[in-house]
């Protein structure tokens, strides 16, 4: 059996032999793993997200104005902090505050805007819902998977895992179309989605829905993704 090959390659050192003298990334000791692990995420994180301090500097009360709100539940937590602790948030993480108008008037402007989306994509939604996804938006985490946090965007996402799951629950791949559904919403959920920092399933304690719903079900079922010939 040949060895298998890293990903992305970068994360091991690939002049690493084994004991015949064949090449084996796999072998790269723990701690240069975890070295270049950390400085892809890192690179991942910088180039998607923005200082939280350099994005709230220009606005009412900077920085410590928004920390505030954070700390009462009024504004998402930071998507990622660095090893320096640096905050690190999408850049248009003020933009749905700056819709609504203000932090009173957001939670409102958050429930109504996703149950108007939600009824129009044909989800089963009502305040209970609405509660549960202002929760989440307040957890940072759709700031971490989505490229737009917005109320339509988290709406989409559920439509999309729905319509996942619901093609998961019997299986056809040999059937074309339910080959066709399965690629369209995995295809249409990847198109809202970021590709995730390499060290987000310890972050979060599993796999996040890039890998579960994208990687992992393209291997599955590779009939379903296939070209056309």
């Amino acid at each position: 059996m040949p060895y298998p090959t890293t990903y992305p390659a970068a994360a091991a050192d690939q002049n690493t032999i084994d004991l015949a003298g064949e090449p084996c990334p796999r072998l790269t000791g723990p701690s240069e793993l975890a070295r270049r692990l950390a400085e892809l995420d890192e690179h991942y994180i910088r180039s998607q997200f923005v200082a939280l301090d350099d994005l709230a500097a220009p606005r009412d009360g900077g920085a410590q104005a928004a920390r505030k709100l954070m700390a009462e539940s009024r504004l998402p937590q930071p998507a990622y902090r660095l090893d320096d602790g640096t905050d690190m948030v999408a850049h248009d993480f003020f933009a749905l505050l700056d819709a609504a108008g203000d932090a009173d008037a957001l939670p409102e402007w958050f429930r109504s805007r996703y149950l108007s989306a939600a009824h129009r994509l044909g989800l089963a939604a009502g305040p209970a819902e609405a509660d549960e996804q202002w929760t989440q938006y307040l957890s940072g985490g759709y700031g971490v998977c989505l490229k737009q946090a917005t109320p339509e965007s988290i709406a989409e996402k559920a439509l999309h895992i729905t319509t996942i799951e619901d093609l998961l629950s019997s299986p056809q791949p040999d059937d074309t179309s339910w080959a066709d559904r399965l690629r369209t919403a995995v295809d249409s959920l990847a198109a809202i989605e970021r590709p995730g920092a390499l060290l987000d399933p310890p972050r979060w304690g599993g796999p996040m829905s890039p890998q579960w719903y994208g990687a992992y079900l393209r291997g599955y079922f590779p009939s379903a993704f296939a070209l056309p010939a």
